[in-house]
């Protein structure tokens, strides 16, 4: 099926490309949403009357997009506690909804759909770069770090054997140096 798409789609084409798509696709998506018009005379012509107001359209939605990258890049990067086991497997996953719910209370102005994981929810413990796209060109890569209570106290728990071994070693230090002045 052939259509001219009414807004730019990544993957697909430019506001007024004419590109051929599956049927149902175009008939059951992109048709129905007012993102594509059925490639035919009548439509080209209707297409090339509106031409101007779309591609105004088009130019605020991503000065939008921009605004909003802003906020984002000022909410900064994602902690994410969860509950994980000793080799960092979490207890559940962490899923678009989680960073989304993080970022919109660090300011950030997102949306669920603009989350994208191409490989699925996180399941383990550590660092990922996340992308939010929040216009089919403007891209935002987010670190997204995922730490466990159990990592903490192991964490704490080295930090105070740490210091447990120096204070050892000081007064083992204090007994020697005192022996030798004896």
């Amino acid at each position: 099926m052939q259509v001219i798409l009414l807004e730019k789609m990544q993957k697909l084409g430019n506001l007024g490309d004419e590109v051929q798509v599956k049927s149902g696709f175009g008939r059951n998506f992109l048709v129905p949403t007012g993102k594509a018009l059925p490639a035919n005379k009548k439509n080209r012509e209707v297409f090339e009357a509106r031409r101007a107001d779309l591609e105004a359209a088009a130019a605020k939605l991503q000065a939008e997009a921009e605004k909003r990258k802003e906020k984002l890049v000022a909410a900064g990067d994602v902690n994410i506690m969860a509950n994980a086991g000793i080799e960092g497997k979490l207890f559940g996953s962490v899923g678009a909804i989680d960073i989304l719910e993080v970022l919109n209370a660090a300011g950030a102005d997102i949306e669920r759909n603009e989350v994208r994981l191409p490989d699925g929810p996180l399941r383990h413990t550590g660092e990922f770069d996340i992308n939010i796209q929040l216009h089919a060109d403007v891209v935002v890569a987010v670190k997204v770090t995922i730490t466990s209570e159990a990592q903490i106290q192991a964490v704490a728990e080295a930090a105070s054997a740490d210091k447990a071994k120096a204070a050892a070693l000081e007064e083992a230090e204090a007994i020697a140096k005192a022996q030798e002045e004896a």
